[in-house]
């Protein structure tokens, strides 16, 4: 009687060990209450009973390793696209995280810490995302604006193919660390810069050819002044070269449009310049005693002569 009784006895006292040791991992050791086996009670009820809590803490505990398994396989992703240190992440939770062969920390303090390491990653994801995002539709909009040559594209593919991607669809190892999308954004500032200088070149040519119709048409730039200030602020950054070269465009067309308005009146001045500059040559060949001598083109300066006369006679 005796020996049974010690056997139960021992039942009893594995059971609540096992249940001791699963609530301290799970509630620690501060929430567990240690209970001490009744000897008065030693029935097969009783142990019963505490087998049916010993499961149910055993399934509890499986229920919060495979929560912490999730955690930790999101993380492991969230870290490898972020660029993190998945090892040290962890570590800076529990240190049974990083110990494979080792028991794994269920606590209610690891589950919680995990969760928050997770939505802090899954935040910065978030907004990554949309950095890289928006530096691709800028990449694409200059490539498009600058004629950019498709073997300098293809470098930031892997930019430009994830700009309507969600969250769950950037899953590739350093998409979105810091170093890559530092990289990104020195490709973006680059080509900002090439198509501000490219734009430079368009408001000079655009200058350019607004004072070469000017000339010929005998037209003053209204904002001659402001012509040469918005040159010197685009090479100072003080303005948008886009903003001056739409100016020098719509100057452009001003200019065209009246200078049609006055196509008769500029061909009549244009060939009463020329017939001023026959009139000044004609002068000059009255004034050339040797005009008559007989030499090598004589006959063609004869003809000139001839017809410098008849374009001054119509001189109004």
């Amino acid at each position: 009687m005796k020996k049974q009784k010690f056997e139960r006895r021992n039942q009893f006292m594995e059971v609540q060990e096992q249940i001791q040791n699963i609530s301290i991992e799970i509630y620690g050791p501060k929430e567990y209450v240690p209970t001490i086996v009744d000897e008065t009670d030693l029935s097969l009820r009783k142990l019963e009973e505490l087998h049916r809590q010993l499961n149910a803490l055993q399934s509890e505990k499986s229920d919060r390793l495979k929560k912490v398994q999730e955690h930790l396989y999101t993380l492991n992703s969230l870290c490898s696209v972020l660029g993190f240190d998945f090892m040290q992440t962890v570590l800076g939770i529990h240190p049974s995280l990083g110990d494979i062969e080792g028991p794994t920390s269920v606590s209610n303090d690891t589950i919680q810490q995990l969760a928050v390491a997770t939505q802090q990653l899954r935040e910065i994801k978030l907004q990554r995302m949309q950095k890289l995002q928006d530096l691709a539709t800028t990449m694409l909009e200059l490539w498009n604006l600058m004629d950019t040559p498709i073997e300098e594209q293809q470098m930031f593919q892997n930019v430009t193919c994830n700009i309507a991607a969600s969250e769950d669809e950037i899953t590739e190892p350093n998409t979105l660390s810091a170093d890559f999308i530092n990289c990104v954004e020195v490709e973006v500032s680059r080509l900002e810069e090439l198509k501000s200088s490219k734009m430079k070149e368009l408001v000079l040519k655009k200058r350019t050819e607004l004072e070469e119709i000017c000339r010929k048409t005998h037209l003053v730039p209204e904002t001659d002044g402001a012509i040469e200030y918005a040159v010197e602020a685009i090479e100072s950054g003080a303005v948008d070269p886009a903003c001056v070269l739409e100016q020098f465009e719509r100057q452009v067309a001003q200019v065209k449009e009246e200078a049609l308005g006055r196509k008769d009146i500029l061909e009549k001045v244009e060939k009463w310049l020329a017939a001023c500059d026959e009139e000044s040559w004609l002068e000059e060949y009255n004034r050339d005693d040797n005009r008559y001598n007989a030499g090598r083109g004589a006959h063609l300066t004869l003809k000139r002569a001839e017809k410098a006369r008849g374009l001054v006679n119509k001189i109004p």
